[in-house]
């Protein structure tokens, strides 16, 4: 049926299948009967913020489902500097920042979103036991556009709970026929990291005059430091002092030694920065067979190295007992003992442990998606695709620590003893007395103030601990093979059917591992990860005590700062905003290669596997869907709508390790591996879903979804070590199961990943009023609900696990993570989108788009005060606001984006619930400007972070800040050119 007031122009049907992928699983696709008003715009054509707005407007408007779109605005030009950026403009996007970077997304609150490419999984090397990738990986220059799907179809690959993510790239027989050529090349400098940062990107493109046969290829590198400082807690140990009987104290001196005083140990101020260099590369080759087929080859290579750095002075509480206050204690609420919870904002802090503390984190990322398709349509009533796609991908990680002392270690007793007596751990560091530093959370940024002079002297700072853990490779397989079909005829309302089948097979392997030297010292000898000068194998002088005062020796040397090798220690003058103090640090860049570094003080390191990290998983889907699409009327009112079902089986097979002993050092972490265990699990689930598009007026619309969702979890949640704690049999249990009451019996267990967790379900809603007034200009009202079934947390499942001589003889309660209660998501988005193009003159650029999204949440969690928590990383309120212009080759741009207060983390138990970490609200402000100056030819300049904004995190109490990222503004100008 259709419907005179739509009339259907080969020109905006041909700019909407454009915009989608070649796939039968497109879901921004004209509905049946319907069709856009005519436009000005094809698709490589599209440049410009209007162009953009347009056409964005068009795919939203003429979609089977709820959603919203992304459209570049020029050849590899999103809006903003990096993909995530731009999805955070989104209504119901929310984003969360690496090293000030989009990174990972929310889509209405909850981070459990799949990411499509062209229309099917992918891999991303930054995420690769996940759905979702790090977009960190991928550059804006290989993305022509976005879809943020957030009402399930039948014929879309399911995996999101609240939504999905699809991400274009560019058809070549999109082109015009000849060549085009796009080229586009930026410098940027941070505020804060001083450097000088560059950015070069390549599309070269061909189509043939009979136009049968196109090919296009982006190529992408860029190389980013980022400024990330952060001030405050340096390593997660928060404390609460006052809870047992040695600790018992009077905080507010009224005579009773039953106040709890909450705290964070470690404190400081640190210089993070983080080095990126990006590579990414899409190349994609369409053929025209017949009049029929078509074939298409796609190629998406992303690599990237990166290199988290952090060095800093870092004081240590040691229980608390070294707080001398200049003010009083802030009481907060009813403590566990009686009296009340404390904490203070305002100390001179009498500091036992002082040290330099230097950390290099590393991630090499590379991964390639391979994409063969073949297209069929018969000009009649039936087309349909065949695909097969293959992904491979690795990621290899380091973390890297030096822990240097500048306090003595006299002041909470580390000793040493390499055979001369006993001393301090660092016998010329700062001390015995306890140093006396002011501490203060009160204004803009959290400060620690030394004494003067204080760690000037490079010879008075000693390297006493390195090592170097959690380092891991992990390798990744996907193949997928899937077809599509679409059969079109009439049976009353019933326009067409849609139908598919697809099977996939995802393999990753993770082999964790930690670095270990060999030592001896006296009559010992073992490999050690802690490389550590006050610690001690054992019971070297054979007197049956391990104390390094009666006479045992630490291992370990003095590596005073003037000692280390060539290029280890440098100057650092100034932490950003916060601090101006200069000290003497080891250069994280020193530390970039652990196994160069670490051989360089202690040779001989080798790799130890950490069995209870280690991991693989294996998981085959087999997929069905069916999906029927209607077009009449309801009420002389016309409607589309499409109803459907997916049916997914799930196979599972994970090896999992045996956690055995520790091995023979005190000073590593990894176990022995004990066995393995292969489980093997399956899962049936059907996904019913219906959309529903009615028009109420030619420019107002109405919009209802129902469907059912799911996401499988992480595969670091589902597989991991099992590690058995054993006791002595005793007397009943000997007598119970027949052995000799010295047997070694498990009587508990601890499991890294759950293999028995189930995925992620919700039952969504959605109901939408939209109002396209003109071709440019939108007034939308959006209601949604999630209904999810359950949420991971720690927790305790009973498992059979084999006693010290191998056999399994009852099952023993294990901590691990499981499915605990679930919550809901609900709220109202509401989006409004105006070109002033009919003001006069001049103004008739200007143009603005405003969103609102309201998504209170609950969990089962509660706060201290019993107060029930969000769901973590939600915040109820967000919004983005909007201004441009583009007049006359000149384009502006000022986007403003709101988020408040978010859950970042539950910390530890206290009061009548668990310490909640929350993330202040943000406001991050994004700035651009270009000019054509030729016809072919633009200059621009963006400013991304323009006020300079940082992220507050803080326990329960708002104005209790633990810690804070620091992030700065950047400069960016380039020069794009198309021809």
């Amino acid at each position: 049926m259709t419907h005179p007031q739509f009339r259907v122009s080969l020109l905006a049907l041909s700019v909407a299948m454009l915009l989608s992928a070649p796939a039968l699983a497109q879901t921004a696709t004209p509905a049946n009967g319907q069709a856009a008003k005519e436009q000005d715009i094809e698709r490589l054509e599209i440049r410009g913020i209007a162009a953009s707005n347009k056409q964005n407007l068009n795919n939203k408007r003429f979609s089977e489902q709820v959603v919203d779109t992304i459209t570049a605005e020029d050849l590899g030009k999103l809006p903003d500097v990096t993909i995530t950026d731009t999805l955070q403009r989104i209504p119901g996007v929310q984003i969360r920042r690496s090293a000030g970077e989009g990174s990972t997304v929310n889509v209405r609150g909850m981070p459990q979103v799949t990411t499509l490419l062209n229309g099917e999984q992918f891999l991303s090397a930054g995420s690769l036991t996940t759905v979702q990738p790090d977009f960190t990986d991928i550059p804006s220059a290989l993305i022509a556009g976005i879809d943020v799907l957030k009402s399930p179809m039948a014929n879309v690959l399911s995996g999101g709970i609240s939504g999905t993510l699809d991400l274009k790239t560019w058809r070549p027989l999109d082109l015009k026929p000849g060549s085009t050529f796009a080229f586009n090349t930026e410098l940027t400098r941070g505020s804060l990291s001083k450097e000088n940062d560059g950015k070069v990107s390549l599309f070269g493109g061909y189509k043939s005059d009979d136009e049968k046969f196109a090919a296009v290829m982006t190529l992408s590198y860029d190389q980013n430091n980022l400024a990330n400082y952060l001030n405050g807690a340096i390593l997660n140990a928060m404390e609460v002092i006052g809870e047992n009987e040695k600790d018992k104290r009077d905080f507010n001196g009224d005579k009773d030694n039953n106040d709890t005083f909450f705290t964070q140990r470690y404190y400081g101020v640190m210089d993070r920065t983080t080095e990126r260099d990006r590579i990414g590369a899409n190349a994609s080759v369409q053929y025209v067979l017949s009049d029929t087929l078509t074939l298409t080859a796609d190629l998406f290579h992303t690599q990237m190295d990166d290199a988290d750095r952090k060095q800093g002075l870092m004081v240590d509480s040691a229980r608390g007992n070294n707080w001398a206050y200049s003010d009083k204690f802030i009481p907060r609420a009813d403590g566990p003992l009686g009296g009340n919870i404390y904490t203070v904002s305002e100390a001179l802090y009498q500091v036992r442990r002082v040290s330099a503390y230097s950390e290099s984190l590393t991630n090499d990322r590379e991964s390639t998606n391979v994409n063969l398709q073949l297209d069929f349509d018969n000009k009649d009533n039936f087309s349909g695709s065949v695909r097969y796609l293959r992904g491979d991908a690795s990621r290899d990680h380091t973390e890297n620590v030096a822990h240097a002392y500048v306090t003595s270690g006299a002041q909470h007793g580390l000793m040493r003893n390499v055979g001369n007596g006993v001393e301090p751990v660092n016998p010329r560091g700062y001390g015995p007395a306890d140093i006396p530093v002011q501490f203060s959370r009160g204004g803009k940024y959290i400060s620690l103030s030394y004494p003067q002079g204080f760690a000037q002297d490079i010879k008075r700072t000693n390297l006493v601990s390195t090592y170097s853990e959690n380092n891991f490779h992990e390798e990744a397989t996907l193949d997928v093979l899937r077809a599509d079909g679409k059969y079109a005829f009439e049976l009353g309302d019933i326009q067409s059917v849609s139908f598919g089948l697809r099977t996939a097979k995802r393999d990753v392997e993770r082999d964790t591992f930690i670095l270990v030297a060999p030592f001896k010292t006296g009559n010992l000898a073992a490999d050690v990860m802690w490389k550590d000068s006050g610690a001690s194998l054992g019971d070297t002088n054979g007197d049956g005590v391990a104390n390094v005062a009666r006479g045992d020796l630490t291992l370990g040397r003095a590596w005073y700062f003037d000692e280390l090798p060539a290029g280890w220690v440098h100057q650092v003058n100034g932490f950003g905003p916060a601090s101006s103090d200069s000290f003497y640090l080891i250069n994280p860049k020193a530390l970039d290669n652990p196994f160069e570094s670490q051989n360089q003080l202690y040779p001989g390191n080798k790799k130890l596997s950490d069995p209870a990290k280690s991991y693989g998983v294996t998981q085959t889907d087999h997929s069905a869907y069916l999906k029927l699409d209607l077009d009449g009327e309801i009420a002389s009112l016309p409607y589309q709508a499409n109803i459907g079902a997916q049916y997914i089986k799930t196979d599972l097979e994970i090896l999992q390790n045996l956690v055995g002993s520790a091995r023979p050092c005190s000073l590593c972490t990894a176990a022995i591996k004990a066995g393995e265990e292969l489980i093997n699990r399956d899962d049936d689930t059907v996904l019913p879903s219906a959309n529903l598009r009615l028009d109420l007026s030619d420019e107002l619309i109405l919009r209802a979804a129902y469907g059912k969702t799911m996401t499988n979890l992480d595969f670091s949640k589902l597989a991991g070590g099992v590690s058995v704690g054993r006791t002595r049999a005793g007397d009943v249990l000997a007598k119970e199961y027949g052995v000799s009451p010295d047997l070694l019996v498990a009587v508990s267990g601890r499991q890294n990943g759950n293999p028995q967790l189930e995925p992620w379900r919700s039952t969504n809603y959605n109901l939408g009023l939209e109002w396209y007034y003109d071709s440019a200009s939108l007034v939308s009202v959006g209601l949604f609900r999630m209904n999810i079934d359950s949420f991971i947390e720690k927790g305790q499942v009973m498992k059979g696990l084999p006693d010290i001589d191998g056999v399994v003889r009852r099952e023993v309660p294990v901590d691990t993570e499981i499915n605990g209660k679930g919550g809901t998501v609900k709220g109202v988005e509401v989006t409004w989108q105006q070109s002033f193009d009919f003001l006069p003159g001049i103004w008739s650029g200007l143009g603005t788009t405003l969103n609102y999204t309201y998504a209170p949440s609950d969990s089962a969690n509660k706060d201290v005060y019993g107060a029930i928590l969000p769901i973590q990383d939600n915040s109820e309120n967000s919004g983005n606001a909007v201004l441009w212009y583009e007049k006359d080759g000149l384009q502006l741009r000022v986007a403003a984006n709101y988020r408040s207060d978010r859950l970042d983390s539950l910390a530890i138990p206290l009061g009548k619930g668990v310490v909640p970490i929350w993330t202040q609200s943000t406001v991050y402000v994004d700035a651009s400007a270009s000019y054509d100056l030729f016809d072919h030819s633009s200059v621009y300049l963006q400013v991304s972070n323009l006020t300079g904004e940082f992220e507050n995190n803080y326990a329960q109490w708002r104005d209790h800040v633990i810690y804070q990222n620091v992030y700065e503004k950047r400069w960016t100008l380039g020069w794009r050119s198309r021809f």
